[in-house]
């Protein structure tokens, strides 16, 4: 990944001409501008965003002002985030996460500098299996939300794939809960949260504002269509989380009355090897 990475920044930042280097290959008569590529920690995240790795980039220029760090570092952010990059045939995506330090003036290097963090999801937890097997009512719930959105839009389920791309939106059950309703009937419930990934800040806001509004409306979603089954919406509502990838916006119970003694909704006795009850987040 780190070629890769390199190899992006080097084609997009004209400016640097071809100087994106490792740590140890620099010096305090290295050409300026350049970037330095540095590999930081991995770290197993939320399940729904599995194994991360984290890179720094660092911007250096002449000991005159930070006006060309600042644009260097613009382009860099501009470069990495939300792309999609190949390795070996497979693909990820870079994202943004923010400035790592503050400014810096290096005399050792002769260079002032400016350092930006990215993440590379590697995999999600418990393999690639995690990010596609889906609950029949997350399935019901994607399926309807596709039909809500633009061609170009993707929903995932469970998790994020590595190769996840914006705009997006990803839905994850959270808990579940089974309410008696007398000796034959229990209500089940189902919480959800939606992630929603625009191509800009706006967008996504929008489109998440957009989704409650239309799940509101909706009042119920088909859950099986051969059968005319259908599951109740409660409660949507929107959120402002600090990250989005892991938090999410969008909240809301599915709900459905079930026949303890039928077969047809085995969800009422085990969900996905979770008891009633469990918070499975």
């Amino acid at each position: 990944m780190r070629a890769e990475i390199q190899a992006r920044l080097i084609a997009q930042l004209p400016e640097i001409r071809g100087r994106c280097y490792q740590l140890h290959e620099v010096s305090s008569s290295t050409p300026k501008p350049y970037l330095v590529l540095l590999q930081r920690k991995e770290e197993q995240e939320e399940p729904w965003r599995g194994l991360v790795r984290h890179y720094e980039v660092r911007c250096y220029s002449g000991m005159t002002s930070f006006h060309e760090v600042d644009a260097l570092m613009a382009k860099v952010k501009q470069a990495l985030d939300g792309q999609h990059l190949t390795e070996g045939g497979a693909s990820f995506t870079c994202r943004y996460e923010g400035t790592h330090r503050s400014d810096e003036v290096d005399t050792t290097l002769s260079a002032i500098s400016r350092s930006a963090r990215f993440s590379v999801q590697i995999k999600p937890s418990g393999g690639t299996d995690a990010a596609t097997a889906a609950d029949p009512w997350v399935e019901a719930l994607a399926k309807w939300t596709s039909l809500q959105l633009p061609s170009e839009w993707k929903v995932y389920r469970n998790a994020w794939p590595v190769d996840y791309s914006a705009p997006s939106i990803l839905w994850r059950m959270t808990d579940v809960e089974m309410q008696d309703q007398g000796s034959v009937l229990c209500q089940l419930k189902k919480k959800m949260t939606g992630h929603v990934l625009g191509r800009t800040l706006a967008e996504q806001n929008s489109k998440a504002a957009e989704m409650v509004s239309k799940l509101i409306g909706a009042k119920k979603i088909m859950l099986d269509e051969a059968n005319k089954r259908y599951v109740t919406i409660v409660g949507p509502a929107l959120h402002t989380p600090k990250d989005e990838m892991i938090e999410g916006q969008l909240t809301l119970t599915l709900s459905r009355m079930v026949d303890r003694r039928s077969q047809d909704e085995p969800t009422a006795v085990l969900i996905g090897g979770v008891k009633p009850n469990a918070i499975i987040e």
